[in-house]
Parts: C-alpha cells; sequence; structure tokens
C-alpha cells in the first residue's frame, strides 16, 4: 500500500522540459526539490500530438490520447454533421475552445472514458475546464475560470491570475478532497505575449515553487503532507516565434471557400474546406471530398495539395490517412507509412527517406520500444502520436507540424503570439513531471500518469486506457 490518501495535481501550463530541469539544477525551485523531487522523483515526459491545452489534458485526467477521446485540437469541425441541413443550429458542428465554447469541452470528449474526478468523486477543480465529474460545489471556478483566462490573455496580469489560484487551493486544503487539480496559466500566457525565457516567464516557475513551500508547511503542521500525493506536470512546451503563416489565406488562395474561426458565419453552410489552428504551430486541415462531407479525403487525393504546404518554409511535417487507412507521414526529408497491427505493434514503412531521420528506427515495434528509440531524437514518440490522432473522426484530412521559429496563423490573434506551441518537435512536446513518489521508467508519455495515481492511491485501473502503471 503507497499510504496516499490524496493527492494534489498541479498543472504548469507551457512548462518546458529543460528551463525546469535548469532551474531545478541551479536550485531556483527549492521547495519542489525538498518536498516533491527528494521524496520522490524527477523526470521527463512525451506529451501528446497537438500539444496544446486542452487536448494535451486528457491523457492526464482522462488516462487516453487526445485522438482516442475524439479531441483533436483546440478548434476542429466536425464533416459528418456539417452538411446536414437539418442541423445547421448544432453546437456540434464545429467548436474553438477559445472563449465560450470551453464550457462544451466535458460534454466534447466522447463519454467512454472516465475521469479522475468520476474516479474520486470528493475532487476539486481551480481554473481547469476539462473538469467532468467535479461537483458544482467542488469546481472552484465554474463559473469565473473564463473571466480569469481573458483577464491574463488581454492584461499582462497572469501573476494576479496565479495568485487567485494559489488562494484557493491553500483555501481548498482545508476540505477533506481526495483528489484537487488546480492550473498555473502564467508560464504559458507570458511565454505567448514574451518569450519562455522571459523574466516574467521564470518568475511564474518561481510562483509555483512558493506555492509548494506554502502547501508543505501547512500539511506538515497537520502531519498529511507524507499522506499527499503532490504531482506537477506539464501539457506542452512553447519555442518563441519570428514569423506567421497565413494558412487559411493559403487555402483561399488555391480557390477553396474555407471555413475558419472566428469568422465561421463566412461559409456557414457552403465550405469546402476547413482550417482549424490549435496553438499556432499544429493545424487541421479538411476537404471535402470528391463524394462529399460524407467520408474524409485520402492522402493521395489530397498529394497536391500536401506538396504545396510543404513547399513553404514554415511547414515542417504533413500527415494523413491513405487508401489503406495507414498513417502517411511526408516532410522535406522523406516520406513514410505507419500504423498499429493486429498484435498492437507499431510498423513503420519509409517509403522514401526518413521523414523524422530517425535512421535506423525497426519496422516494428512495441509501442515502448518506440518510445525509448526516439525520445532523445528530434521527434519523441512521433509515430504513436500521428496514429492516435488521425483515428478521431474529427481530426483534419491533413494535419501539419510547424517548423520551429514558425506558426500558422496570421490574422485574428491578439494580442500577437511571440511564442507557439503545437508541433511535434522535441522543444513542444517533452514536459517536466515532478511527484512526490518514485516511478520505475526513465522514458515515459504523459498519459501514464493516470494509471500512475490511481495505483498509488490504490484504485483499479479502468479498462481501456493508453498508459501505463509506473509506480514502484
Amino acid at each position: 500500500m503507497s499510504g496516499f490518501k490524496s493527492c494534489i495535481f498541479i498543472m504548469a501550463d507551457g512548462a518546458r522540459a529543460d528551463v525546469f530541469t535548469e532551474l531545478l539544477r541551479k536550485g531556483e525551485l527549492p521547495n519542489i526539490s525538498r518536498h516533491i523531487v527528494e521524496r520522490g522523483s524527477f523526470r521527463i515526459a512525451s506529451s501528446v500530438f497537438p500539444s496544446t491545452t486542452g487536448p494535451a489534458y486528457t491523457p492526464y485526467i482522462f488516462g487516453k490520447f487526445p485522438g482516442r477521446c475524439n479531441f483533436p485540437g483546440i478548434r476542429w469541425f466536425d464533416r459528418s454533421i456539417y452538411p446536414d441541413k437539418r442541423k445547421l443550429h448544432s453546437f456540434r458542428r464545429f467548436r474553438s475552445y477559445i472563449g465560450l465554447e470551453t464550457y462544451f469541452m466535458n460534454s466534447d470528449v466522447s463519454d467512454d472514458n472516465t475521469s479522475l474526478f468520476e474516479i474520486f468523486p470528493r475532487s476539486g477543480n481551480i481554473l481547469n475546464e476539462l473538469s467532468r465529474g467535479v461537483s458544482l460545489r467542488y469546481d472552484k471556478t465554474r463559473f469565473s475560470k473564463l473571466y480569469y483566462k481573458v483577464k491574463g490573455h488581454f492584461t499582462d496580469k497572469s501573476d494576479e491570475v496565479d495568485m487567485v489560484a494559489r488562494r484557493i487551493l491553500l483555501r481548498e486544503l482545508d476540505v477533506m478532497h481526495d483528489f484537487i487539480f488546480v492550473v498555473f496559466l502564467g508560464i504559458d500566457t507570458y511565454s505567448h505575449i514574451n518569450h519562455p525565457f522571459h523574466r516574467k516567464v521564470l518568475d511564474s516557475y518561481a510562483r509555483i515553487d512558493e506555492t509548494i513551500g506554502l502547501i508543505a508547511e501547512k500539511l506538515g503542521a497537520e502531519g498529511r503532507l507524507d499522506e499527499t500525493l503532490i504531482v506537477i506536470v506539464s501539457d506542452h512546451g512553447l519555442t518563441q516565434t519570428h514569423s506567421h503563416f497565413d494558412s487559411l489565406e493559403f487555402m483561399n488562395g488555391r480557390g477553396y471557400k474555407t471555413f475558419y474561426y472566428p469568422n465561421v458565419f463566412r461559409h456557414f453552410t457552403d465550405a469546402d474546406a476547413a482550417c482549424l489552428i490549435s496553438g499556432n504551430a499544429m493545424a487541421n486541415i479538411y476537404v471535402k471530398s470528391p463524394d462529399g462531407w460524407g467520408r474524409k479525403s485520402t492522402f493521395e487525393e489530397l498529394h497536391g495539395l500536401a506538396e504545396s504546404f510543404l513547399e513553404r518554409a514554415e511547414v515542417d511535417i504533413v500527415a494523413g490517412l491513405d487508401e489503406r487507412g495507414r498513417a502517411r507521414i511526408k516532410s522535406e526529408r522523406g516520406e513514410a507509412a505507419a500504423w498499429i497491427d493486429g498484435e498492437g505493434f507499431i510498423n513503420y514503412e519509409r517509403l522514401s527517406d526518413d521523414p523524422f531521420g530517425y535512421n535506423g528506427l525497426p519496422g516494428r515495434m512495441s509501442a515502448e520500444e518506440a518510445l525509448d528509440l526516439s525520445f532523445d531524437t528530434r521527434y519523441p514518440d512521433a509515430l504513436l502520436q500521428i496514429i492516435q490522432l488521425l483515428e478521431a473522426p474529427r481530426t483534419g484530412d491533413l494535419v501539419l507540424s510547424a517548423n520551429p521559429g514558425y506558426d500558422l496563423r496570421a490574422k485574428h490573434e491578439n494580442p500577437e503570439h511571440r511564442s507557439s506551441h503545437g508541433a511535434l518537435f522535441r522543444e513542444h512536446m517533452l514536459v517536466p513531471v515532478a511527484m512526490s513518489a518514485a516511478v520505475g521508467k526513465e522514458h515515459m508519455r504523459t498519459v501514464d500518469i493516470y494509471p500512475t495515481i490511481l495505483s498509488l492511491m490504490g484504485k483499479p485501473l479502468p479498462e481501456g486506457i493508453d498508459g501505463a502503471d509506473l509506480s514502484r
């Protein structure tokens, strides 16, 4: 038995693995080091594609990849509902989780998933939209979270928002929660409007460390510290952006009537394409097939469009499903197909040179082998991440991953993003995991945290989850 009776889960949204590691090494996160790392463990984990807030929360909360929750981005388009004239006013035709539509997030995730909040009925929640299973009483920011996110986004006052999160969390420690999830937004917000190494960003890391000190002081005085599992994670990293690619006008310039946010009424009923961007460095591209919106367009059918995207310096990787249902992946380095076979092994067939530059990955491997062999490369875990995303019915016919320094959105972004995320390369994909319990594996995925928490808390694991229990 682990002895853990409760869990405090802190989402340091946007924290980069390398920055977190360096701050720990330099002694600038003393409370995290003392009360979490020294008592337990610190690891680097591979996040998910798209590496962006919302979809990258599903591993932690549901134990599943976002594609398997039918949650392919912070913006998406549902080709099965869009053309149905009887459903013109349906709220499920398309989505953007920037604004009021965040309140649809819980119902949008497919309901064949069990959240940690549902497993722990006495759960608290602070500044997190993906909160299915939290009671109204304990969802402490259910009605105010949008205000706080807007405040941080437009007023450069995310430090104040983080202090609100801290005050609520410390107050909620008086309530005997089994599990409490709190989001600190400062790292992500200040990175977007400045860069990932800006002083305000680094101060946001320090603010979380101060919070850990206050938590440890309070719980220690009450004799509860050793029985409380404390977890600090991130959902994605960010990189500085110097150039914006107008992927919307790129589509329009090729004659498409392109649906996009925020002007959803421009092609409310007559779109033959859609361009929906997440984190600004990833995009879902939808194109009406020759048979209509009833099926996805194949990679072969969109070969010319894929090639046109790859001619752009801003676009690194293009992927989609081919006629055989395999993930087809292409970059300027080469082209390959990837799929999961009936025995659960990842197959990787290079059709020309390796699009990731992996240089020697075997043609068939387990999911764990695929992670281990790619973890220290430019594209950790990219094969499984592309495969899982393309499984989602709402995913685009093509998915784009941007090159470092670029993003895919040139309009309708206020204030201008000076850093972006969402892509497949390691600065976006690798995230820190600090846990006040030991874990037994060097290379891990964020999806492994869900079963590990359940095991440490003495709970059975639901069937069908994607992660593995790493407790020891």
